[in-house]
C-alpha cells in the first residue's frame, strides 16, 4: 500500500509539473499565443489607450482651453486608430482584454471629471505627461518582440506615443 501510495505521488506529481510546461492547455503562452511579456504589452496598452481616451472625452467636455481641447482632438483621433491595432492583436493572441478601465483608472478619472477650467487642464496635461511617459517605456520595451505581431503595433505606436508625450510636455511648460 505504501509503494503504491508513493507511486501515485510521483506520477501525481510528474503530471502537475508537465502540465504546467509550454506546450500543455494550462500554459498561459498555449492559452493566449504570446508569453507573459506579450500579455502585459497587451493589455497595459490596451488599458492605457482606453485611459486616455476617456480623459480626453473629458477634457473636450471640462476644459475651456483651446490648446487642450485641440490636443484632445488629437489624442481622441490617434488613439482611436491605436487602440483598434491592439486590439486586433489581443483577438489574434486571444489575450481576453477589459471594455472598460481598470478601478484604478477609474478612480483617477472620476476625480478629474469633478475639475474644470485651469484646475482641469493642469491635471489633464500632467496625466498625459505621466501616461505617455509609462507607455515610451511600455513600446521601446516590446520593440524587440518575440511576436512579429508585436513588433509591428509598437513600430506604428512609437511614433504616435512620443509625438503625444512632446506635445504634452509642451502644452504643460505653459501651464502652471
Amino acid at each position: 500500500m505504501r509503494k503504491l501510495s508513493l507511486a501515485l505521488a510521483i506520477l501525481v506529481g510528474a503530471w502537475s509539473v508537465q502540465s504546467c510546461t509550454e506546450g500543455r492547455g494550462t500554459s498561459t503562452a498555449v492559452k493566449t499565443k504570446v508569453d507573459i511579456n506579450g500579455l502585459a504589452f497587451i493589455r497595459g496598452a490596451h488599458e492605457g489607450g482606453l485611459t486616455e481616451i476617456a480623459a480626453s472625452q473629458l477634457a473636450k467636455k471640462n476644459s475651456t482651453n483651446a490648446e487642450i481641447t485641440g490636443f484632445a482632438d488629437m489624442m481622441l483621433k490617434d488613439h482611436a486608430e491605436l487602440q483598434k491595432a491592439v486590439d486586433e492583436l489581443a483577438e489574434s493572441k486571444f489575450v481576453i482584454i477589459r471594455d472598460s478601465v481598470s478601478h484604478d483608472h477609474k478612480v483617477i478619472l472620476d476625480s478629474l471629471a469633478k475639475k474644470t477650467g485651469a484646475e482641469f487642464d493642469k491635471e489633464y496635461i500632467k496625466m498625459m505627461v505621466e501616461d505617455h511617459t509609462e507607455a515610451e517605456e511600455l513600446f521601446k520595451w516590446n520593440e524587440k518582440s518575440n511576436y512579429p505581431e508585436i513588433r509591428e503595433v509598437v513600430e506604428k505606436g512609437l511614433p504616435v506615443v512620443k509625438k503625444h508625450l512632446e506635445e504634452a510636455k509642451k502644452i504643460a511648460a505653459g501651464i502652471k
